[in-house]
C-alpha cells in the first residue's frame, strides 16, 4: 500500500516535468478566448499600421492577454483530461488578466519611473513575483521542461551565484533589484524578445492564417505538383516545395510538419517511400522554412531587433544560402527516387501550369507586395498589415475561399493558439537575457569559450554551433537563437566576423536543432504521422540537410554567398557552391547517373565540400575531383545501358 502511494506521488512529480495537453475549448471559455483574440488583433493591427507606443507599454497590453490564454488552453499536466479548465487554471488566468489590468491603470507611472531609484512597494513586489512565476508555469505547460529548466538554472545563478568561488562569482543581487529589473523595465520579461512577438511575429502569423484560409495553401500544393509532379519522385519533391513555403510563413518547424506533413507523409508512403525517409524529407523541408526569405519565421525578426540589422538586409543576405539548402534536399530526393525507380504522379493528378496561374495568380499579389514593400524600406509590421488586407480582398475574388464571419472566428482562434507557444518562448528568453546580463555571465562565458578554443576562429564556430544545437533541444528556434546570441555573438563579432554573418550563423544552427537528435522536435512531430522511429527520422533529416550544416561555416569565411563583395566574388561563389551542392547530394545518396561505391562517395563528398569552401586552391582541387568522379559515373551509366555492346567488343577481341 505504501509503495503504491509513493509510486503515485512520484508519477505526479514526474508529470509536472512535462508539458500539458492542449484543450479544445467550448462554451464560455471559447467565447472568452475569441473575445481576447479579437481585441488583440485590433490592437496589433492598429499598432503595426499607425500606432506608436513605448515597448513597455505595448508588451504589458499584449502579454497578459496571451498569458491568460495559455492557462485556459493548456492543462497543467497530461494527466488532466477533459476540455474544461480546472479551478487552478481559472485562478492563474485571472491573475494573468489582473496583471494586465494593473499595468494598464498605472502605465504612466512606470513610463516615467526611474528604475532602481525607489524600492518596490509590497504590491509591486507581489505583482513582480506573480509575473515571473506565472511565466515559468505557462512556459512549462506550453513548451515542456527543457526551456523551463534552463530558466530555473539561470535564476538559481542570479540568487546564489555569489557563493561560487572564483571568476564565476558575482555581486549580491537582492529580490528588490531582481524584480525591479526583470518586471518593471524592458530588460526582462517585457523586453525585446516579447516586443518582437507582440509586433512582427503576431502580424506575420496573422498574415499566414489569412493567406491559408483564402486558399493560398491550395495554390502552393497545385503549383508544386505542376513543377515537379511529372518528374521521378514527384510526391517527395512536392513535399520539399510546399513544406518550405509553409514553413517560411509559419516560422515553426513543428507546426509546419503537423500541417503539411499530414498530407505529404502518407502520400510519400503510398508511393513507396519508407516511413523514415518520408518523415525525414518532411522534417528537413519544414525546418528550412525558418531560414527561407522573404518571411523566415520569427528568428529573423529577433535578429533584426537584437543585432540592429535591417530586415531587408537580412532577407537579401539569406536568399542564396536558403536556396542552396533546398537545392541540396531536392537533389537528394531526386537521386534517391531514380535509384529506387520511384513513380511519377498520374497525369490526371497534375494540373496544367496555365490553369494553376489562371486560377491562383492572385495569391502572388500579397507575397510580391510583401517583398517589394520590405525591400523599399517599409516596416515589416506595416507590410504585414497591408499584405493581410490584400489577402482579404483577394479572397473575395474567389467565392469558395471568401473570408466571412465564420472564417474570421476560426482565423482569430488559430492565431492566438499559434501565438501562445511563441510568446511564452519569448517571455522566457527575456528572463534568460536579463539573468545573464545581471550576473555578467555573457562576458564570463565568452572568456571561457575563448580560452577553451585557444582563440581559434574555426573551433569557436564549432563551439557556437554545438551550443545552438544543445540550447535548441526541445526549445523553439527563437529561444535557442536568443540564448546563443547573447552568449556567443559578441565573442564572434570581437573576432572580426561581421554582425550579419555572426548572427545568421547562429540562426542557422538554432533552426537545425529542430532535426538534430536526440531531441529533434520536428522529427518527433513527423514520427507521429509516419509511424516510425523519431531518432531515425531525425538522422535522415540531418542527412538530407547536410548542406545546411556546412553553409554557415562557409559564409563566415566567404561572404560571397551572402551577396557581399564584388560581382566576380558573388558570381563565382554562387556557381561553385551550386556545383558543390550537386556533388554533396550525389555523394550522400551514392548515385548520380549510376550507383557509386563507398570510396567514390567519400572522394566526391570531399570534392563538393572543397568547392563550397573559399579559396582558389580548394576550388581548383574540388572542381577536378568533382568533374572526374561525375564523368566516371556517366561512363559507368552508359556502359550499364549498353551491356550487349561491351560483350560484343570482348568477343571481337577474343576472335
Amino acid at each position: 500500500m505504501g509503495s503504491q502511494k509513493v509510486e503515485k506521488e512520484m508519477g505526479l512529480f514526474r508529470a509536472f516535468f512535462k508539458e500539458g495537453n492542449r484543450r479544445v475549448l467550448t462554451g464560455f471559455f471559447r467565447k472568452m478566448i475569441l473575445t481576447m483574440a479579437i481585441i488583440l488583433t485590433i490592437f496589433e493591427v492598429w499598432l503595426g499600421a499607425i500606432g506608436t507606443m513605448d515597448l513597455f507599454q505595448y508588451t504589458t497590453v499584449f502579454y497578459p492577454l496571451v498569458l491568460t490564454a495559455a492557462f485556459l488552453q493548456f492543462s497543467s499536466t497530461k494527466r488532466v483530461k477533459g476540455q474544461k479548465p480546472t479551478w487552478l487554471d481559472i485562478f492563474m488566468a485571472a491573475m494573468s488578466l489582473g496583471i494586465g489590468v494593473y499595468f494598464l491603470m498605472n502605465i504612466e507611472l512606470y513610463l516615467k519611473r526611474i528604475p532602481l531609484f525607489n524600492p518596490l512597494t509590497p504590491l509591486e513586489m507581489a505583482i513582480g513575483i506573480a509575473t515571473v512565476l506565472l511565466t515559468l508555469e505557462a512556459t512549462r505547460r506550453t513548451l515542456g521542461f527543457t526551456l523551463t529548466s534552463v530558466v530555473l538554472v539561470i535564476l538559481a545563478y542570479v540568487f546564489w551565484g555569489q557563493y561560487i568561488p572564483g571568476a564565476y562569482s558575482h555581486r549580491v543581487i537582492d529580490y528588490n533589484h531582481f524584480l525591479d529589473d526583470m518586471v518593471y523595465t524592458t530588460n526582462g520579461v517585457f523586453g525585446t524578445p516579447l516586443g518582437v512577438a507582440a509586433t512582427y511575429v503576431f502580424l506575420f502569423v496573422l498574415f499566414g492564417a489569412f493567406f491559408t484560409a483564402a486558399g493560398g495553401g491550395e495554390f502552393f500544393f497545385r503549383l508544386a505538383a505542376t513543377i515537379s509532379g511529372r518528374s521521378v519522385g514527384g510526391p517527395a519533391k512536392i513535399t520539399v516545395i510546399t513544406s518550405g513555403m509553409f514553413g517560411m510563413i509559419s516560422g515553426s518547424p513543428t507546426a509546419d510538419v503537423l500541417t503539411t506533413g499530414s498530407i505529404n507523409i502518407p502520400t510519400m508512403k503510398k508511393m513507396g517511400y519508407s516511413p523514415v525517409f518520408a518523415g525525414g524529407v518532411e522534417s528537413a523541408a519544414s525546418t528550412g522554412g525558418s531560414i527561407l526569405p522573404p518571411i523566415m519565421g520569427s528568428a529573423a525578426f529577433l535578429m533584426s531587433e537584437y543585432a540592429g540589422i535591417s530586415y531587408g538586409a537580412i532577407v537579401i543576405a539569406a536568399t542564396v544560402p536558403a536556396l542552396l539548402y533546398y537545392l541540396g534536399i531536392f537533389l537528394q530526393v531526386h537521386f534517391r527516387s531514380i535509384k529506387q525507380n520511384m513513380p511519377t504522379l498520374k497525369e490526371e493528378e497534375i494540373p496544367k501550369i496555365s490553369d494553376v496561374f489562371k486560377e491562383g495568380w492572385i495569391y502572388l499579389v500579397p507575397l510580391v507586395f510583401l517583398v517589394i514593400g520590405i525591400m523599399n524600406g517599409m516596416t515589416a509590421s506595416l507590410a504585414a498589415v497591408l499584405a493581410t488586407a490584400i489577402v482579404i480582398v483577394c479572397s473575395w475574388v474567389k467565392p469558395e475561399y471568401r473570408i466571412g464571419y465564420k472564417k474570421l472566428i476560426l482565423i482569430f482562434e488559430e492565431v492566438i493558439e499559434r501565438m501562445v507557444p511563441v510568446t511564452m518562448a519569448c517571455a522566457a528568453a527575456g528572463i534568460l537575457i536579463d539573468g545573464i546580463m545581471l550576473t555578467g555571465l555573457a562576458s564570463k562565458f565568452g572568456t571561457l569559450i575563448f580560452s577553451l578554443t585557444a582563440g581559434s576562429l574555426f573551433l569557436t564556430l564549432v563551439a557556437t554551433a554545438v551550443l545552438c544545437v544543445i540550447f535548441g533541444m526541445g526549445m523553439p528556434v527563437s529561444s535557442a537563437y536568443i540564448l546563443t546570441a547573447v552568449l556567443a555573438a559578441p565573442l564572434l563579432i570581437n573576432m572580426d566576423i561581421p554582425a550579419l554573418n555572426a548572427h545568421l550563423f547562429i540562426v542557422y544552427y538554432s533552426c537545425l536543432s529542430a532535426i538534430t537528435p536526440p531531441v529533434a522536435v520536428a522529427a518527433f512531430a513527423a514520427s507521429s504521422i509516419a509511424q516510425a522511429d523519431p531518432v531515425k527520422i531525425g538522422l535522415n533529416a540531418c542527412k538530407l540537410a547536410i548542406v545546411a550544416f556546412i553553409l554557415p561555416f562557409i559564409f563566415v569565411y566567404d561572404p560571397g554567398i551572402l551577396l557581399k563583395g564584388t560581382w566576380w566574388d558573388i558570381a563565382s561563389s554562387i556557381v561553385l557552391s551550386v556545383i558543390g551542392v550537386i556533388a554533396i547530394a550525389a555523394a550522400v545518396e551514392g548515385w548520380y547517373k549510376a550507383r557509386m561505391n563507398k570510396l567514390e562517395q567519400v572522394i566526391l563528398l570531399v570534392g563538393g565540400i572543397l568547392l563550397i569552401a573559399p579559396g582558389l586552391i580548394s576550388d581548383v582541387i574540388g572542381l577536378i575531383i568533382t568533374v572526374t568522379i561525375l564523368s566516371m559515373n556517366r561512363i559507368k551509366a552508359k556502359k550499364s545501358l549498353n551491356p550487349d555492346k561491351n560483350t560484343e567488343d570482348v568477343n571481337i577481341l577474343e576472335a
